[in-house]
């Protein structure tokens, strides 16, 4: 991801603050005494110097997205601050002033004070897929001292510009949809007395490839036990989860199926007639 940001944020700065790609470099090194020395054009560097959670903005909160047979759960991504030290190095002034230097710099800070929200067209394709977007802040603060002498250079005209990006964990489970009723009869009020009668009942529910509910189908088990689909695709059937083992599905527009309920995360999904479910 950091790659692709510093990528979107060269592209951001060109475009916005209307540099000359073929006259003015843009880089991210770390811009040490004699990398400054080594250089032949006008560079902008953006060097990334610090990296945090932004705690501000975390979310424990899991997404759910249906898919067949149970509901998939996703954390929500973590909002990570990237911190650049922005600065401008050209290798002769026009004056003692550096009037070209700091006029780059006028022009970049303005560019992205505008982009507090990156648009759509900067966006990373990792942030596309979270759909997350990509904040962008010209922050205030200390200047970093530290930061100027850790690279052998005195203090200097800058900006610090953080990026805030997503940062996908990967924590995640699938909930199937599959559920169980112990219904007991007992010849007492306590739970000591005796078992007059037990029925065990499992619910399931059924989904075509593309996510949609399956209703109206005709379900059997290999037990016997049977029922249909209601309008979100689940069927009560009158026998424990442990004891099916097969489920014989018959749509409503005739096609039948065998599916295995135990596989798979217990995932029923449909193929096409024929092909192994």
């Amino acid at each position: 991801m950091i790659a692709d940001i510093q990528q979107a944020l060269r592209d951001l700065i060109y475009t916005e603050a209307q540099l000359p790609r073929d006259a003015i470099d843009i880089r991210f090194a770390a811009p040490t005494g004699s990398w400054v020395s080594s250089l032949t054009r006008p560079t902008l560097n953006l060097f990334l110097h610090d990296l945090r959670e932004n705690t501000g903005l975390r979310s424990m909160e899991f997404s759910h997205t249906p898919s067949a047979g149970g509901v998939q759960r996703q954390l929500a991504p973590r909002r990570m601050d990237l911190r650049f030290l922005v600065t401008v190095f050209f290798k002769a002034q026009l004056d003692e002033l550096g009037r070209d230097e700091w006029n780059v710099l006028w022009r970049v800070l303005a560019a992205l004070l505008r982009q507090d929200e990156w648009d759509d067209r900067y966006l990373p394709d990792e942030a596309r897929r979270l759909n997350q977007g990509v904040l962008g802040s010209v922050t205030q603060g200390e200047t970093p001292q530290a930061v100027f002498s850790s690279l052998g250079l005195s203090l200097r005209p800058h900006l610090q510009y953080t990026v805030t990006v997503p940062l996908d964990l990967n924590v995640g489970s699938f909930s199937p949809l599959v559920l169980e009723r112990d219904l007991a009869v007992r010849g007492g009020p306590t739970r000591d007395a005796p078992l007059l009668g037990q029925r065990r009942r499992s619910s399931w529910q059924l989904r075509a490839p593309d996510g949609r509910p399956l209703a109206d189908a005709l379900v059997r088990t290999d037990s016997g036990a049977r029922g249909y689909t209601d309008p979100s695709g689940t069927v009560h059937l009158d026998t424990p989860r442990e004891a099916v083992g097969t489920l014989h599905v018959l749509t409503l527009d005739g096609e039948t199926h065998t599916l295995a309920p135990h596989t798979e995360q217990a995932r029923l999904t449909l193929g096409a007639p024929g092909d192994p479910a």
